[in-house]
């Protein structure tokens, strides 16, 4: 199923990278993040689809609201919801497409392997520590992503490890062509 957030789309196979922390102005944000998390509504145009934990003030609606509590309002506003009870939000007119569900820190692959069955968008985070203090965050992302996981909390120093990572899964399980393909005899 597609992921659709404001303008922007994710394909069935597109991977997503979430910046955690909270970003006022573009020029914090590292290429190659999709989606970040602000206080304030994203300008017009393109760029990372902004994420709010707190009900939008009247002026302004995000592209995604994250806490199960704020269902009803992502459902209203027609805005997408990070939440971890998605029958809830279902429930409360979230569209499907809009839907992400929030696995947690590091779940287990047979968490991973339940959520991932209905076809709705799976966020897990991977920003308790950095890549250069726990080489395995980078095996853990390429599992996660190999078993459906789309999207992808993660500290802005470690995107473009992660990034790099969850290009070579997309390319190895054939969802989007290598970023370099070489060939020749030795």
């Amino acid at each position: 199923m597609e992921l659709r957030l404001a303008s922007r789309v994710f394909g069935a196979g597109d991977l997503a990278i979430w910046l955690t922390g909270s970003i006022d102005g573009a020029e914090g944000i590292p290429e190659g993040v999709d989606i970040v998390t602000s206080a304030r509504p994203a300008p017009a145009g393109p760029g990372p689809v902004v994420a709010m934990t707190v009900p939008a003030p009247a002026y302004a609606a995000p592209s995604l609201y994250v806490g199960d509590e704020l269902a009803e309002e992502a459902a209203k506003a027609g805005a997408g919801l990070v939440c971890r009870d998605p029958r809830r939000a279902l429930e409360a007119g979230v569209r499907p497409d809009g839907l992400i569900v929030d696995a947690g820190p590091r779940p287990s692959v047979q968490r991973v392997e339940d959520m991932t069955k209905d076809g709705l968008a799976v966020l897990v985070r991977l920003d308790d520590e950095p890549v250069r203090e726990d080489s395995g965050l980078l095996a853990a992302a390429s599992v996660y992503a190999w078993l459906g996981v789309r999207v992808f909390a993660v500290a802005a120093p470690d995107v473009p490890a992660v990034r790099q990572v969850l290009d070579m899964v997309a390319a190895i399980k054939g969802d989007r062509p290598p970023t370099l393909a070489r060939r020749g005899l030795a």
